[in-house]
């Protein structure tokens, strides 16, 4: 080795670990920054909490003028308890639009924090506050307000909320935590076994052409359909240098990847995205059934609502239609097609070359057979479905028509999806073991790592759900809707059918885009919206499509906002899997999201609510209108003109020339 090259090392060595010390620095005063927040916050919660308890102790009715003196006497006594009598219990309704707070906290906290899990639960604090003069003494644990509400936040709603449901035991939500481990473990198992990949590498055999890669990264995407991280960190690391061969350019990757992960796993009814959001249309059923349910919704349930929505999300379809027609013409528009460009003449570069997380977790072992991850795959699926059959017949009458619709909505789908998760993790470690993919202890430690990457997200589910418990405590559903029905706030010139899930999917797709998060999101407002267009749909006459385009539009809007933030977990993950800058992945992509939006809007809430037409009618002309758009504004990118090779002896002659 030489001495230059060890200079030069110490060097890289020396500017390595000053820009250590810098990251290090800026990560500090990061997180000192988001302590002062979460103090602050905590600081004004207990002294707003307090004023309101002050103000229900102390309140006393101004004198009317005309009142005499013994009746006011008569009326003081009759509002002041009795001794031995407790407290009047404050009515959350008394709080009028402040039950928006905890909601409102949490995501004025997410934004600024850029933490999901810190601000909903001091979202939770927040409402614990605000429940405690609405319940009485004795269910508020702790003997004075500061301590009572920190324990009513944890005890009450985060914890005990985990497994009853209005006191009595439910194991729902512990069977969605279970079932979402599993099936992450289940992930790992096939990541560890290589079957993950070789099932990837199989489809992108037959890519030869700039199209037909494109059209193989999506259709990879769409195959692991079943968890949009398990999408990410597959299909990215696995198509990366298939696209590189091909010169198609990194972002182009990460757009593929980023637009069929989340869209793809929030429609499937198999995977770790269902369970969410099952748990959080039936927190808005429970918020309905409290109030009285109306006709229409008297046979239905979270599954059935789930369904009968998938083709009312129109954002999340046309999407991946755009993908498909972006693939399938090659015509790109905005900076994406700069981007495709400059591949065509240079070899695409990103970040970092080295292997990365993602391509480590991808595939543990050398090889795999693609068998590996189809078979689980199929045991998900068939154990899923077969189970919601049989408990959907079993809960059937003896005088109840044996139907599709009968035996779903008699079905247990928390039950079936865990039972299959069960059965996939089994069959998935089965043939670890008997095929010797990897060693057993490498499998554990694959599932193990699975489990892992779910576990963030369960958190903000638990979060999730006690707030959405303390929302529906306070009556935010009820709160909202009076102020929705009793005021016209929608413009005169468009209708409520078409106004309410119009302004549902606009405010979830800001407040997913502000919070990074679609779960954050869809925990906070679908219990809303369904109480909301429970109310509006309840006619008469009853509007069907009104409530399923409501609750369809929260969830779409909810995966627009986090499709395009920059501080989505997906957005990022997208980005590491392919080995793109962040900022020039959410910049190519941004156009294609909000040209799928608009004409989602337009196409799908506005022409169908407006001209009474059917979803698949909005659908149709919002794919045709995606294809005219692309062909109307896209081009095929062409690569930058080569600088012309100038000889060296007329650079010479011509800096002799000058140099006289």
């Amino acid at each position: 080795m030489s001495f230059a090259t060890i200079g030069d090392a110490e060097l890289q060595t020396k500017e390595y670990d000053a820009m250590l010390n810098k990251t290090s620095k800026s990560n500090t005063s990061i997180i000192v920054r988001r302590l002062v927040v979460c103090v602050l916050g905590l600081v004004l919660v207990t002294g707003i909490s307090a004023v309101w308890a002050q103000e229900d102790e102390v309140q006393t009715p101004a004198e009317p003028a005309a009142q005499s003196a013994s009746s006011q006497e008569a009326e003081t006594a009759a509002q002041q308890p009795q001794p031995g009598e407790p407290a009047a219990v404050k009515d959350p309704l008394d709080y009028d639009l402040w039950v928006l707070a905890p909601a409102v906290v949490a995501i004025l906290l997410t934004i600024l924090m850029r933490q999901a899990v810190p601000a909903l639960f001091i979202g939770v604090v927040v409402g614990a506050y605000m429940m405690v003069p609405c319940r009485d003494a004795a269910a508020v644990p702790g003997d004075n307000m500061f301590l009572g509400g920190i324990r009513l936040a944890v005890e009450t709603y985060v914890i005990q909320n985990l497994y009853t449901l209005d006191g009595v035991a439910d194991p729902k939500k512990i069977q969605i935590v279970l079932f979402t481990l599993l099936i992450g473990g289940a992930v790992g198992v096939m990541a560890a076994s290589g079957g993950s990949r070789a099932l990837v590498d199989r489809v992108a055999r037959y890519a030869s052409t700039s199209r037909r890669g494109q059209l193989t990264g999506w259709l990879a995407g769409m195959v692991v359909f079943f968890d949009d991280y398990a999408n990410s960190m597959l299909v990215g690391p696995t198509m990366r240098p298939m696209f590189d061969r091909l010169k198609i350019s990194r972002a182009k990757l990460a757009y593929i990847v980023d637009s069929t992960a989340a869209p793809v796993a929030s429609i499937a009814l198999i995977g770790t995205w269902i369970g969410a959001e099952l748990s959080y249309i039936d927190n808005g059923l429970q918020s309905v059934a409290a109030h009285g349910t109306p006709g229409f919704m008297a046979d239905m349930d979270s599954m059935s609502i789930f369904i009968a929505t998938i083709p009312y999300r129109f954002y999340p379809i046309l999407a991946l239609w755009m993908v498909f027609v972006v693939a399938f013409t090659g015509l790109d528009f905005g900076p994406m097609r700069r981007s495709e460009s400059r591949a065509l003449m240079d070899p695409p570069v990103g970040p970092k070359e080295n292997p990365s997380a993602g391509d480590a977790g991808a595939s543990t072992a050398a090889s795999g057979s693609a068998w590996l991850a189809v078979i689980p795959i199929l045991v998900l699926v068939g154990a899923t479905v077969a189970i919601l059959y049989l408990s959907g017949v079993a809960a059937l009458g003896p005088v109840t028509e044996r139907t599709l619709g009968n035996i779903l909505k008699g079905a247990d789908a928390y039950l079936s999806i865990l039972y299959g998760a069960i059965s996939s993790l089994s069959i998935a470690m089965l043939l670890v073991f008997f095929t010797r993919a990897c060693s057993i202890r490498v499998a554990f430690d694959g599932a193990l790592d699975g489990m892992a990457k779910m576990f963030p997200a369960i958190v903000i589910l638990v979060l999730a759900w006690a707030l959405s418990q303390i929302s529906q405590d306070l009556q935010l559903g009820q709160v909202l809707k009076e102020h929705l029905l009793d005021a016209d706030i929608a413009p005169a010139w468009l209708p409520t059918r078409v106004w309410l899930p119009l302004s549902i999917f606009i405010c979830a797709a800001g407040v997913s885009f502000a919070t990074g998060t679609s779960w954050t999101t869809m925990g906070i407002l679908t219990p809303v919206v369904v109480e909301i267009s429970a109310e509006m749909a309840g006619g008469p006459p009853v509007d069907l499509e009104l409530f399923y385009t409501s609750v369809g539009s929260v969830l779409a809007g909810s995966i627009f906002g986090d499709h395009c933030s920059p501080i989505s977990d997906t957005t990022v993950l997208s980005s590491v899997a392919s080995n793109c800058r962040v900022e020039e992945h959410v910049w190519t992509q941004m156009p294609y999201a909000i040209v799928a939006a608009i004409v989602a809007m337009g196409a799908g809430i506005v022409y169908c609510m407006h001209e009474n037409q059917p979803a698949w009618m909005g659908l149709a002309i919002g794919a045709g209108a995606i294809l005219l758009i692309v062909l109307l504004i896209g081009r095929r990118p062409k690569a930058p003109p080569t600088p012309q090779h100038i000889p060296v002896e007329r650079v010479e002659a011509r800096l002799n020339a000058d140099g006289q």
